[in-house]
């Protein structure tokens, strides 16, 4: 192999590498957030005295 396919396919290695981490990265601040935003709906509702949400949403309780 020349050095040039070389360099070409450590750069390939290199880009995929840092693809893959940016994808692994996405993901798990995506899982947080709609953790967060579960988290937020439900003390938003359960602040709310004015409404009984336990027939209806039931999945808030759980």
């Amino acid at each position: 192999m020349d050095e040039q396919t070389k360099q070409r396919l450590r750069y390939i290695r290199d880009a995929t590498e840092v693809n893959k981490r940016h994808a692994d990265m996405l993901r798990t601040q995506s899982e947080s957030r709609h953790e967060r935003a579960r988290v937020q709906i439900k003390s938003e509702v359960m602040e709310n005295r004015n409404i009984n949400y336990r027939g209806c949403m039931r999945w808030i309780f759980e």
